[in-house]
């Protein structure tokens, strides 16, 4: 015989066990789901071993190839994240052909040496468009600097350029600056846009080279040409400014690197700002910013050749 009070401790028993289901499917299902994230993170990481690696190189390089007077080899590294615009316009210089033959013709000592304009016998090469002047960007004209050379209009530089054999900070970019008699005037600077990384020995064998000195029809010309042979483009790294989405590194491509920042980030989806890898700024790393990256998958918005 059953009484009210057996009664009543048999429902609660019963109502314990429902819970007790009810808690198992969900901590089942939390389970689930915590499983379905881990595969998918180990998903990201097999494909990321099925596809070749990336170079990470930070930065395009230029090799210039010098015979004549001197010879020897000067690699240039170029900052696109600085000055876009003017790497872009020597990259496509140097990818044409337009500095094989040209000469360094004008160097001075402690100063800098220019080139890229005049062939050895003096004729100026057919030029492309001048460039926006980028001389703002904070870099220096520190020893070892490249820029580009221009005339009295700031977006003038076209091929020309020069690097620094000292440090020429007064040719920094400026703004609005005073003269000795507190007259204003806008000192633009000029551009640099890299530095040499190797073959400073053949900048300074150049540089002091004998020359036609200040008074030639062509003055502080070397007396025996300084010809750059060739100038190949030896590393390339891609670059822009326009945004991709999905593009979590900012190399401006979408690849197998953007793709193991998110998985990194997968696990943590309230992980504001992580990466770069809230790409639709929703606040989380989740299916919706997976969506963006895989409609851009392999895309490249670069401005060099490298990504096509």
């Amino acid at each position: 015989m059953i009484f009210r009070g057996d009664f009543c401790k048999i429902v609660r028993i019963i109502r314990c066990i429902f819970r007790l289901r009810r808690i198992r499917r969900i901590f089942l299902i939390g389970v689930a789901v915590v499983k379905t994230k881990i595969s998918i993170f180990f998903l990201f990481v097999l494909i990321l071993l099925a596809l070749p690696a990336d170079s990470f190189a930070a930065n395009p390089q230029i090799t210039l190839d010098i015979v004549g007077a001197v010879s020897g080899s000067i690699v240039l590294e170029l900052y696109p994240e600085k000055a876009p615009v003017t790497v872009s316009n020597f990259i496509d210089y140097t990818r044409s052909g337009f500095y094989d033959g040209l000469i360094f013709h004008r160097v001075i000592e402690d100063f800098m040496i220019q080139g890229g304009g005049y062939d050895v016998n003096m004729v100026e090469s057919t030029l492309g468009t001048p460039i926006i002047h980028e001389g703002s960007n904070g870099l220096s004209n520190l020893t070892g600097t490249i820029a580009m050379a221009r005339i009295a209009d700031p977006h003038s530089a076209t091929s020309q350029f020069f690097i620094n054999h000292t440090d020429n900070l007064f040719w920094d970019y400026g703004g609005v600056v005073y003269d000795n008699q507190n007259t204003a005037y806008f000192r633009a600077g000029y551009c640099v846009f890299g530095e040499v990384v190797s073959g400073m020995s053949v900048v300074n064998a150049i540089a002091v080279l004998p020359t036609t000195g200040g008074g030639d029809s062509d003055p502080n010309r070397p007396l025996e040409n300084v010809i750059i042979d060739s100038a190949t483009v030896t590393l390339e790294v891609a670059f822009n400014t326009e945004e991709l989405e999905g593009d979590v590194d900012g190399d401006f491509d979408v690849d197998a690197t953007d793709l193991s920042k998110f998985a990194t980030q997968w696990l943590n989806p309230k992980c504001v700002g992580c990466y770069s890898a809230d790409i639709n700024g929703d606040g989380e790393v989740n299916f919706a910013d997976f969506a963006k990256m895989s409609a851009n998958w392999l895309n490249c918005t670069s401005i060099t050749t490298l990504c096509e």
